[in-house]
Order: structure tokens, then sequence, then C-alpha cells
């Protein structure tokens, strides 16, 4: 084989060999994408009770605890009257502090960097790129139930 061969088949296998590197990243970057584009669906985590319909005053969220995956997760509850029920995730969006509930001012406040969100979860001002979010709560009977994220 002449050397010229000899060169012309190692610069083919290189090609070959980068590409299929190459090829093997993007298919990674690809899975990692549906992941975050794609979360899990609303109710793959259990409900759990938290408590009785009499134990949420209207217009005022109460921090529970819920542990349905496993891990314990916590979770600001509002029996919002005529509008059903909400509950919202208390990490904040921007960089997943906890938030604190300020009754004064009817508002959420991140004590990391500012965000300020109100009774809805809606980002008022500061960095969260959006609002909090949204968990799956249900009333069945005088339960409170909760579960998994909403999509």
């Amino acid at each position: 084989m002449s050397r010229e061969e000899e060169t012309m088949l190692r610069r083919k296998f290189l090609q070959i060999g980068i590409g299929g590197i190459g090829a093997a990243i993007g298919l990674s970057y690809i899975g990692l994408a549906g992941d975050f584009l794609l979360p899990a669906t609303a109710n793959a985590q259990p409900l759990q009770e938290v408590g009785k319909v009499s134990d949420f005053t209207v217009g005022v969220p109460k921090l529970m605890a819920y542990k349905g995956s496993g891990v314990e997760e916590g979770m600001y509850v509002t029996n919002l009257g005529d509008e059903g029920w909400l509950a919202l995730d208390f990490h904040c969006t921007h960089l997943q502090c906890a938030v604190n509930y300020e009754s004064s001012l009817k508002q959420y406040m991140c004590p990391c960097h500012g965000g300020v969100f109100d009774l809805k979860g809606n980002v008022l001002s500061g960095p969260p790129p959006r609002a909090l979010i949204r968990r799956v709560v249900k009333v069945q009977g005088n339960s409170v139930l909760l579960g998994g994220r909403l999509v």
C-alpha cells in the first residue's frame, strides 16, 4: 500500500470516528432536552391527604409538607373560596430558594434575590422567569389531597 493510500485510509478513519463521537454527543443532548421539555405527567405522583377543609382559612396560604415521591416537599395550599383551591410549590422559579408568604402584603417573597409573587403565584417583580409551579390539589369529601406537579 502506498503512502498516499495510507493517508487516505487514516483520514477516512478519523472522519468516521469524529463523526460518530459527534453524533453520540448530539443524541445525548437531545435526550436531556426531552427530559427538560417533557416533564412528568400531572398525576404521576400519588395523592396524599394533608388536612381537612376546615383547617384552611379562605384566602390564607398554609405551608404543608407533601411526601409523595419519598422526598418531603413544601407546598402552599390556599382555599380561594369560590375560585376553588390552589397548591403552589414553595421553591422560587429563579434559583429554587424557599419562598415565604407575607400575610401583611398578601405576597410570596423570595429572600435570596428579591423575587415577589402574588397570592396565585404570578411574578410581580424580581428575577424569577415564571410563576410558582402549581401542584395537584383535590378536595374529596372533607379531605384536602395534594399531588405532583401540574403540567
